[in-house]
């Protein structure tokens, strides 16, 4: 009987103890500007010499855009606020990569326009370590949205 009862508190003992490791995938916000007709304005062969001097500002302080990023690494890390391309629907905005394993709420990202416009978008990111997913909701100027986030000039 001991030795059941022995065995039994060992064995929850040891469920108890055990942790789960969760390797959460880092955030990147990506944005997508095209005028009314649905023409990518961030597409370099339609001079895109007025992005120069763009700036993200968010709780780590401002990134200047940066049209011609370095090429990236194979380990993720933070690359700052670039123009890429090479995707679907034409080039975007991204700026990250972001701690994927921290929670954000209502996290500020400021867009300063040379044109002295800002468009605001936030990211609310709750994680849930019981089935392990992540929700992530982004808003541009008050409004959801889904990502990529697409602005209109």
């Amino acid at each position: 009987m001991k030795i059941r009862l022995f065995s039994l508190v060992l064995t929850a003992m040891m469920l108890v103890s055990c942790g789960r490791t969760v390797d959460w995938a880092p955030v990147n916000l990506y944005v997508r500007v095209c005028d009314s007709e649905d023409n990518d304005l961030l597409d370099p062969a339609r001079d895109n010499s007025w992005l120069e001097g763009t700036v993200m500002v968010w709780s780590g302080g401002e990134e200047l855009l940066q049209l011609t990023p370095p090429t990236r690494t194979y380990m993720p890390d933070f690359t700052g606020f670039r123009l890429e391309g090479g995707y679907s629907d034409g080039y975007r905005l991204v700026f990250g990569e972001l701690n994927g394993e921290k929670q954000y709420r209502n996290e500020q990202f400021i867009i300063r326009w040379p044109d002295s416009t800002e468009d605001v978008i936030t990211l609310t990111r709750r994680l849930n370590y019981i089935t392990i997913d992540a929700k992530t909701v982004w808003r541009l100027n008050g409004e959801k949205t889904d990502s990529p986030i697409v602005i209109v000039k």
